[in-house]
C-alpha cells in the first residue's frame, strides 16, 4: 500500500473543485424571460464580472461513483486522512463564500463540530482547519489573481474563471434555457470538449447572472452520463460588499502553523485548474515543487513530486479505505472516478487529470 494517499486532498480535490458543478435544480416555475444573448455575449458577460463583491451560501454535491465507506470511517481525525478525502469526494457540503474585489476572498466550510477556512487578504493566504488545529500560510504575488486552490467547496465564480479560459481552442459553447438561481435570473451556456476522446468530461453548464455576470451555478457531467458528477451553486447571494473584518485572520491559540512558498506567477497557480486555462510549460518542472503539465486541452495531466518528509504511512481503518477506493496497478495505485483519475506512483509522484487512466500512465512514463 502506498503511503502517499494522505496527499489526495491537496491534489485531487482542487482538481475536482475547479472542474466542479451543481446538482441544485433550477426553480421549476414559469419560464425566465430575458433579452436574447448569444453564447459569445454570455461568455463576455461572465468574464467581465471579475473583481465583483458579494457574499453567499454555496452547495456542493459529488456523485463520483465511489464505494460506500461509512462502516470504515472514524479514523485518526487527521484532515489529511482517507476518511476526510472520502467525505469531500462524496455527498453534499455547504459553504459560505465572501469576495471583495479581486484580492479578498473567504471560503468557510462548516462541518459537524469543525470549521475549515481558506482566506485571502491581499497577498496573504491562510488555510485553517479547526478539527486538526492546523493552519497553512502563504504569501502570494500581487498579480496572483484569486486565492490558491483549496480542498474545500469553491464558488461557481472561481470555477467559471477557469472553464471560460481559452475556450476557443478546446471547447464548443452553446446556449440553453434561461433559469433562476438563488433568486436571480440567469442565462445558461454549455461547454463541451472539442474532439477529445481521452477526457472524462462530457460537458459543463454554467448559469450566469443576467444583471451582474456572476456565475451562480456550474454543473459538470461525466462522459456518457446524464446527471452531474460534481456540482456547486449559490443557494443565496448578496451583492453588497462584505466587511473588511471578514478577511482578517489570526490563528487561534494552540494552532500549529506551517508556512509554504506560493507559486511565483499566476500561471503557476493555474496548473491545478481546468486544462484549457493552463499556461503551458511542458515537460520537466523548474523544481520538484513545481508541477509538470502534459497533454492538451481537457486531456491535460498535472504531475507532482511529493515531499519525502510528508508521506507518512497509513494504517488501520485508513488502510482499509485506501484499499477500497484505489486499485493496485503496475508501479503504484489508481483512484478512478467518473470524472477524475489520480495515479500515485511508488516512487513518490502523483498524476491527476480529468482523463482515462491510460493518459496518466502515459504521463508517468514520460
Amino acid at each position: 500500500m502506498n503511503k502517499q494517499l494522505r496527499w489526495i486532498p491537496a491534489i485531487a480535490v482542487p482538481a475536482l473543485v475547479v472542474a466542479g458543478a451543481i446538482a441544485v435544480p433550477a426553480m421549476a416555475t414559469a419560464s425566465v424571460n430575458l433579452p436574447h444573448k448569444s453564447a459569445a455575449q454570455i461568455v463576455a458577460l461572465a468574464q467581465k464580472s471579475g473583481g465583483s463583491s458579494f457574499s453567499g451560501t454555496v452547495e456542493q454535491t459529488a456523485n463520483l461513483g465511489l464505494p460506500d465507506l461509512s462502516s470504515l470511517q472514524g479514523g485518526s481525525g487527521d484532515s489529511g486522512s482517507v476518511s476526510d478525502i472520502v467525505s469531500q469526494l462524496s455527498g453534499t457540503h455547504k459553504a459560505r463564500v465572501f469576495a471583495s474585489g479581486s484580492t479578498k476572498s473567504r471560503i468557510q466550510t462548516l462541518d459537524q463540530l469543525s470549521e475549515r477556512d481558506v482566506i485571502r487578504n491581499g497577498d496573504s493566504v491562510w488555510a485553517y482547519d479547526s478539527s486538526s488545529k492546523k493552519a497553512v500560510h502563504a504569501t502570494i504575488p500581487s498579480s496572483g489573481g484569486r486565492s490558491l486552490p483549496s480542498a474545500v467547496p469553491s464558488s461557481p465564480t472561481d470555477i467559471a474563471d477557469q472553464v471560460l479560459a481559452q475556450i476557443d481552442d478546446y471547447t464548443t459553447v452553446t446556449t440553453s434555457s434561461n433559469v433562476r438561481v438563488a433568486g436571480q435570473k440567469a442565462y445558461q451556456i454549455t461547454l463541451t470538449p472539442k474532439n477529445d476522446t481521452t477526457t472524462l468530461v462530457g460537458d459543463v453548464t454554467l448559469a450566469v447572472d443576467a444583471s451582474t455576470g456572476i456565475p451562480l451555478r456550474a454543473a459538470i457531467t461525466a462522459a456518457g452520463q446524464t446527471d452531474p458528477a460534481y456540482s456547486v451553486a449559490f443557494t443565496s447571494i448578496d451583492y453588497s460588499t462584505p466587511s473588511a473584518s471578514t478577511f482578517a485572520f489570526t490563528p487561534p491559540k494552540g494552532t500549529a502553523v506551517k508556512t509554504i512558498t506560493a507559486p511565483t506567477s499566476a500561471s503557476s497557480s493555474k496548473r491545478f485548474v481546468h486544462p484549457g486555462a493552463v499556461s503551458r510549460e511542458d515537460g520537466v518542472a523548474k523544481s520538484e515543487a513545481e508541477p509538470t503539465v502534459t497533454g492538451t486541452g481537457w486531456s491535460t495531466v498535472v504531475g507532482l513530486t511529493l515531499p519525502a518528509g510528508d508521506t507518512s504511512a497509513l494504517s488501520g481503518s485508513q488502510a482499509g479505505m485506501l484499499d477500497q477506493v484505489t486499485t493496485a496497478v503496475a508501479g503504484g495505485r489508481l483512484l478512478q472516478t467518473s470524472l477524475v483519475s489520480v495515479l500515485l506512483t511508488d516512487d513518490g509522484h502523483v498524476y491527476v487529470g480529468a482523463v482515462k487512466p491510460s493518459a496518466l500512465e502515459a504521463a508517468a512514463g514520460e
